[in-house]
């Protein structure tokens, strides 16, 4: 290292026997000052600031939240819309009760590529046998065509759709007398269940609860969840990619005939069917409430509503890496969330009894 000119001058000044060390201490402090160049960073082009993957990927499938991930495939415009709908249900002393939710098909799928309804949920006394007439307890519709109301003949529409998430938020409100609720519910996603005259189950006759919710229990599909802990925590479950190329298909919209028999209406194979199993719970009077929030994200077209179509726009594709990824995403949270919840049961009467007992155990170290 080189000194300055100052510096020479001062050594240069400097006893014969003190150079040296002041060279020396120059040479030093102008290593010192001296900061080492840095390359020039190159600024992201905004491409790449566009593939850039986000942290967490949980929110591509959640049906409640507003952000919008597109498939991995370029498509025509369309609009994206949220909706939440809302079921609440109580539990039963002598039924055990069952809960699919996921699109509803207006005509067999072996047979027709057909149109989708608006049925996004519907509730069944576990003990039916499935075949082509099946009671149900309740269905719930949702709003993306308005929900007209039910006519003699098919209400046939032009709005093309397509579901794009599909999300539960299951809840306890506690029970009617004030009681601790006693039971749990079995939920999880299933990759298909079947139903309707050309099912096996129909075939078999089997019932709801072994057909949907025993042999879903069997595997590990869905997993129990104590009405305590969803009092305290309510579990938010997403579905995941069933069958690809249903999920990416567009279909036209029909409000089915009133002679229409719902509950045996063919599930949509494209996002795995949520299955909620209610057993039966409580003695006497004792009912616990339950309410099932459902969060759907909709991509829809719109040909004759002008203001509709006017919020339909260009969606560039997304990278395949990164749509896998969210794919893999959406089945590690969902497969967690369980875990943590089936593995809990007693947690939240644990917590309550902590915090009665803690006040209690102060006041006696205070005394």
């Amino acid at each position: 290292m080189t000194l300055t000119a100052k510096q020479a001058m001062q050594v240069q000044k400097a006893p014969q026997g003190q150079k040296a060390a002041l060279r020396a201490l120059y040479k030093r402090q102008n290593a010192g000052a001296t900061k080492p160049m840095r390359p020039p960073q190159r600024q992201p082009t905004r491409q790449a600031r566009a593939l850039a993957v986000p942290r967490s990927l949980a929110y591509a499938f959640d049906g409640f939240d507003k952000r919008h991930l597109p498939v991995d495939e370029m498509t025509a415009p369309y609009t994206t819309t949220n909706f939440t709908t809302v079921m609440e249900f109580g539990s039963s002393v002598s039924m055990d009760q069952v809960i699919v939710v996921c699109q509803r098909q207006l005509s067999e799928q072996e047979y027709h590529l057909g149109p989708m309804t608006d049925y996004v949920a519907m509730r069944y006394d576990a003990a039916e046998t499935i075949s082509g007439t099946i009671p149900t307890l309740d269905a719930v519709r949702c709003p993306i065509i308005d929900t007209p109301a039910r006519q003699a003949t098919n209400i046939y529409l032009s709005v093309r759709a397509r579901l794009h998430n599909q999300s539960v938020r299951l809840s306890c409100v506690g029970t009617n007398t004030g009681l601790y609720p006693p039971g749990s519910v079995f939920i999880g996603t299933v990759p298909m269940i079947e139903t309707g005259p050309l099912s096996t189950g129909s075939h078999e006759s089997l019932t709801i609860k072994k057909a949907w919710a025993e042999d879903s229990i069997a595997v590990g599909y869905i997993k129990p969840v104590s009405a305590a802990k969803l009092q305290e925590c309510p579990l938010v479950l997403d579905s995941s990619v069933a069958e690809s190329v249903s999920y990416k298909m567009w279909r036209d919209m029909v409000v089915p005939y009133t002679d229409k028999d719902l509950g045996s209406m063919d599930f949509s194979t494209a996002l795995e069917p949520i299955v909620l199993y209610i057993p039966r719970a409580g003695a006497g009077t004792t009912v616990v409430n339950y309410r099932l929030e459902i969060g759907q994200q909709w991509c829809s077209r719109h040909p004759h509503n002008i203001m509709l179509r006017s919020t339909q726009k260009q969606h560039p594709a997304t990278p395949p890496n990164l749509w896998h990824a969210a794919v893999g995403a959406v089945k590690d949270v969902g497969e967690q969330v369980l875990s943590r919840a089936g593995g809990v049961a007693m947690d939240a009467l644990a917590n309550r009894v902590r915090a009665f007992v803690a006040p209690a155990e102060a006041g006696a170290a205070a005394a």
